[in-house]
């Protein structure tokens, strides 16, 4: 669409990386996750606190990748 984002998203996705071990470790899988989907045509919008990273899509739609709760 060539458009700009005129509104929030109706629809909010997140991707969550395994979430055992550290703080490091668990940082260190969200950001792997992140540059693999910069390599798939995302784009890196923030990075929240060494704790998520909020990414959008190709046509602007944002999701955030982070870690999941450790079990």
């Amino acid at each position: 669409m060539p458009e700009p984002k005129t509104a929030k998203n109706r629809l909010h996705i997140d991707i969550r990386v395994p979430g055992h071990g550290g703080a490091e470790e668990r940082w260190a899988r969200i950001k792997t996750e992140a540059e693999r989907l910069v390599r798939a045509g995302g784009t890196v919008v923030e990075e929240v606190d060494r704790h998520h990273v909020v990414m959008a899509d190709p046509e602007g739609n944002e999701f955030c990748v982070g870690a999941a709760p450790a079990s």
